[in-house]
């Protein structure tokens, strides 16, 4: 799977439009209702946008070749500082997005101690599906608590409207 340094930018800057139309609603959630076991792989709101921001941190992590914690979000307490997490990684996303390589080879360990290596292009595909895989739970779980979820989709930013 090949992909431009253009194209993952703009990947990333979709990725991140989507957060942002979510955020505010995770952030206009009380604590109660945000820490409420409502079920999904994880069960709540915190749990599930706690995954997926530690996630991202991780592979992060190893794109700059630093050390990374693997239970990084099970400490958070709250959505503020899971926002939080997510603003400080977007910002260093964005310093090392300048000189990202989409073709520069990965070399990794997953939590069962297993070694694989993969481009930054394919990691950064596998990212994005994680993150709309988790925000499809993140929807059915605000429904369960009675809320409404935003409605952002990757379309919305590559559609391109035809005359006639």
């Amino acid at each position: 799977m090949g992909i431009t340094r253009a194209g993952l930018k703009r990947l990333i800057e979709m990725h991140e439009a989507i957060w942002d139309a979510w955020w505010p609603v995770l952030l206009g959630l009380e604590p109660e209702a945000a820490r409420r076991a409502v079920g999904g792989s994880f069960p709540s709101v915190l749990a599930t946008t706690a995954h997926m921001v530690s996630q991202e941190i991780a592979w992060q992590d190893r794109f700059e070749n630093r050390p990374s914690e693997r239970s990084l979000g099970a400490a958070w307490a709250d959505l503020a500082e899971v926002h939080r997490h997510w603003e400080r990684l977007r910002a260093r996303r964005a310093a090392w997005l300048e000189g990202a390589d989409p073709a520069a080879t990965i070399r990794y360990t997953n939590a069962r101690g297993e070694a694989f290596e993969s481009t930054v292009g394919e990691i950064w595909f596998v990212l994005v599906m994680h993150a709309h895989f988790h925000r499809g739970q993140l929807a059915t779980q605000l429904r369960l608590l009675g809320r409404t979820p935003p409605s952002v989709h990757f379309l919305r930013f590559v559609a391109r409207p035809q005359p006639g």
